[in-house]
């Protein structure tokens, strides 16, 4: 049982602070796209993505100008993130063109987040006796399918941001339940561990007592 329950002690549960922003995200695309406000949504989404690839660039500037013996590697290095920065002012100035081959990189980007749930699901959660770990495979299994469905099909923005919405909130409760299942094997793990500690306990001090009582015994005679 000991080396079961290590898969769940192991298990990073703190992933449940990403699903939590993925479940708001998912549900501001839904209601966004039900208020009439698809386009915006989808065209802020990727204006957001722009501004984080500036940051990358920017970061990437700073450090080259921070080094004082410069070589091959960061030269490429700088042109790799001046690259992305050009890249997120395009998303930033121009985002309806980025939109139409978003759901490619969206759809990747769930798909393999769903294969993650399913096979921690399995290989950490079922093996450590998690209950119900089934729930979170059943989920990962719908976030594959629609992340397929989104990278396959070419939808219209507004229909397209709903179904990312969608696939946003049932990965993440994907996610969540696998956090939660996790932290409930660990509370098992560590309640069997004093359990069993006690009772190891016990039968040490009964074998001590007990050699104790014999070594008495044999001094009498």
């Amino acid at each position: 049982m000991g080396k079961k329950k290590d898969k769940a002690v192991n298990y990073n549960a703190g992933r449940i602070v990403i699903d939590i922003v993925m479940l708001f995200l998912g549900l501001i695309f839904i209601i966004g796209t039900i208020a009439g406000k698809g386009d915006d949504i989808a065209a802020g989404f990727v204006r957001i993505i722009g501004a984080a690839l500036i940051v990358v660039g920017v970061f990437a500037l700073i450090n080259f100008l921070r080094i004082k013996e410069k070589t091959v590697f960061d030269w490429i290095v700088l042109i790799i993130g001046l690259s992305i920065a050009v890249v997120g002012i395009v998303f930033i100035v121009n985002p309806l063109p980025v939109i139409t081959v978003f759901n490619f990189i969206f759809g990747i980007i769930i798909a393999v987040y769903a294969i993650v749930i399913i096979v921690s699901a399995i290989g950490t959660l079922r093996i450590s006796g998690a209950k119900y770990w089934w729930f979170s495979v059943l989920f990962g299994v719908i976030a594959l399918a629609l992340g397929a469905v989104i990278i396959f099909f070419n939808f219209a923005t507004k229909t397209l941001t709903v179904v990312i919405g969608i696939t946003l909130v049932v990965g993440a409760i994907g996610g969540i339940a696998n956090a939660m299942l996790a932290s409930q094997a660990k509370k098992e793990f560590k309640a069997n561990s004093k359990i069993l500690d006690d009772a190891s306990f016990t039968v040490d001090s009964t074998t001590t007592e007990s050699d104790n009582t014999s070594g008495d015994d044999s001094t009498k005679f």
